[in-house]
């Protein structure tokens, strides 16, 4: 038996929910063992205690006998995999070479939608959160690996790009969705629509064009069901459906240049939240490497105000202010006729509002920023479409905290409140750490009423009721 060096949480979820004692579990598995023709796996109470408090890890076949066992004693509609139950002989990672061929990348997302079903938001994540050199390794083959040939269908069927066209469309109202209410009404479908379409891509195609496009809408699906994730705050399973997503993406050919771009500035945009800026940097600048070849327009303008974004940062204000430059021109020469869907959320509204959020983080190395940055914002929010809402929470929470650096602080109270009012109707744990930095902020200016009463609405809304479970 290997041994581990820290508790296995997964699987110690996974006894509590089947409400059964260690002795119990190990009765239960030594029958079934029994019932499989492994004579020689019988298991004591002892040996449950040190899989899950030691982080032992048994060999085959019990951690598939373990993951049957748990399945019917939870009474599961899907069945568990010894993943689920925290077994793995090594970390997985996305970074594998064999990850990135077709077949793989359709078994990947078709195990990891399967395991999503069967979980719920106390069950603790069996994929790690990648950051630094082990992030951007993970990345790579989409840059330098060969496109692959599309195998044979494995399955009867006739699509064709009416079907991906549908699904595209699909894809588009879970988007807006997760922009009007958050990710969390909507994921679980999401995930449940992923794994239908995955399933898809085994079916037979009317042209190797159809195969490739349906790759393509699957890459977004992913990019869709990772961001709603993301919302939720489970990061670590949010940026391997992001993975899942860029693997998806490669066998769409140059066609998926674009989607796969998008799906690196979502890793970026969440390696921006947890506060790693120069993962963020590195990911970005992945992207525009890769994408070097697209005709200018709003995806270049969104990767160039993130990098903005990253070097205000990290203190770098003149590389900032030159990759806002790129920003301006690239959305410049944006042609809305042929901008997908998946970046038309980057419109002029959004630019604004992202162009003053740099202002802001400007203003930590030069204060004179600040009042570009309050004019900026509300010039963004001007245009934000009513539609929006968590984003236009998220401009109220910014145009908040630069009031506040402006000092002016009754302006930033009304901010933040409008800025709760949109929090009320959107399931979004991103936007809930926005206002914990608003109110670290208010925390260090000058004590006034004004500064007070804001850290209390704040408070007051982040503070779960007694019916909130």
């Amino acid at each position: 038996m290997g041994t581990g060096s820290r508790r296995n949480t997964a699987l110690a979820h996974w006894v509590g929910a089947a409400q059964v004692s260690y002795g119990a579990l190990a009765k239960e598995l030594r029958a079934a063992a029994a019932v499989a023709g492994h004579h020689d796996v019988h298991p004591e109470r002892s040996r449950i205690t040190r899989w899950i408090n030691d982080g032992e890890q048994p060999r085959p076949p019990v951690p598939e006998l373990l993951a049957a066992t748990l399945t019917r004693l939870c009474r599961l509609p899907r069945p568990l995999t010894p993943a689920d139950l925290g077994f793995h002989g090594k970390p997985r990672t996305p970074a594998l070479s064999g990850g990135w061929q077709p077949q793989a990348v359709v078994a990947s997302i078709l195990t990891t939608t399967r395991s999503d079903a069967v979980t719920d938001d106390t069950t603790p994540t069996t994929v790690p959160l990648l950051s630094g050199p082990d992030l951007l390794h993970a990345v790579q083959p989409w840059l330098h690996l060969p496109d692959a040939e599309l195998p044979d269908p494995t399955r009867p069927g006739r699509l064709g790009m009416s079907d991906v066209i549908a699904i595209q469309r699909t894809t588009d109202a879970f988007r807006t969705l997760d922009n009007a209410h958050g990710g969390g009404l909507s994921r679980r479908a999401v995930v449940g629509q992923l794994h239908h379409v995955t399933e898809l891509a085994t079916h037979g195609r009317t042209s190797d064009e159809v195969g490739r496009a349906l790759f393509a809408a699957v890459a977004d699906l992913a990019s869709v069901a990772g961001w709603m994730t993301h919302d939720v705050g489970r990061h670590a399973e949010a940026q391997h459906y992001f993975f899942l997503g860029l693997q998806a993406a490669k066998q769409a050919g140059p066609s998926g240049a674009g989607i796969a771009g998008h799906l690196l500035n979502c890793l970026a945009r969440q390696a921006n939240h947890l506060g790693r800026e120069e993962d963020a940097l590195d990911l970005v600048q992945a992207a525009q490497y890769g994408t070097r070849k697209l005709p200018p327009g709003r995806l270049r303008a969104l990767l160039a105000t993130l990098e903005a974004r990253c070097h205000a940062v990290l203190g770098r204000l003149p590389e900032s202010r030159r990759a806002l430059g790129v920003a301006d021109d690239a959305l410049a020469a944006d042609n809305p006729d042929t901008t997908p869907t998946w970046a038309a959320w980057f419109d002029t509204a959004e630019h604004h509002v992202t162009v003053g959020v740099c202002e802001l983080i400007a203003a930590h190395h030069d204060p004179a920023r600040a009042p570009r940055a309050v004019e900026m914002i509300q010039s963004g929010t001007a245009h934000r479409p009513a539609e929006r809402t968590r984003s236009r929470a998220f401009d109220h929470i910014a145009l908040a905290r630069a009031y506040a650096r402006c000092g002016e602080l009754e302006a930033a109270d009304q901010a933040t409140a409008t800025a709760l009012d949109h929090f009320g109707n959107v399931t979004s744990t991103r936007v809930a750490d926005r206002f914990r930095e608003l109110d670290h902020e208010l925390a260090t200016n000058p004590a006034t009423k004004a500064a007070a009463e804001t850290r209390d609405r704040i408070r007051a809304a982040l503070t779960p009721t007694s019916g909130d479970g």
